[in-house]
């Protein structure tokens, strides 16, 4: 095996380990913990970006406030708290996704990835 065979296979190997996921003109290195919007890096508060990560590996089901406090915050839901709605909006503003990221009557939050539902 020849030294570029080596790194070539090393090469590859790594970008099997990035998770990269992509929606519309979103991109988001979740190895890496970056963000792109129209190829351009977007930067995220550390909660803003653990509640996106959670929507995106639990895109498509509806997520409670407690659950996405929990994930974000680390403390449990015990009331009425606006932060999260305040944190998704921030998001939906960042990253232009009023219609993806959609708000579940009485539970809380989706990232819809199926375009119309």
């Amino acid at each position: 095996m020849t030294k570029d065979m080596i790194v070539k296979a090393a090469q590859e190997a790594a970008a099997r380990r990035n998770e990269v996921f992509a929606l519309n003109d979103l991109r988001v290195d979740l190895t890496a913990r970056r963000v792109w919007k129209n190829g351009k890096p977007v930067r995220l508060t550390p909660r803003e970006y653990a509640l996106l990560e959670m929507l995106i590996r639990k895109r498509d089901l509806a997520l409670t406030r407690g659950e996405l406090l929990t994930t974000a915050w680390g403390y449990e839901y015990v009331g009425a708290s606006r932060t999260v709605d305040v944190h998704i909006n921030r998001l939906r503003t960042k990253l232009g996704l009023d219609k993806e990221i959609q708000t579940v009557f009485k539970v809380g939050y989706r990232l819809n990835t199926h375009p119309g539902c």
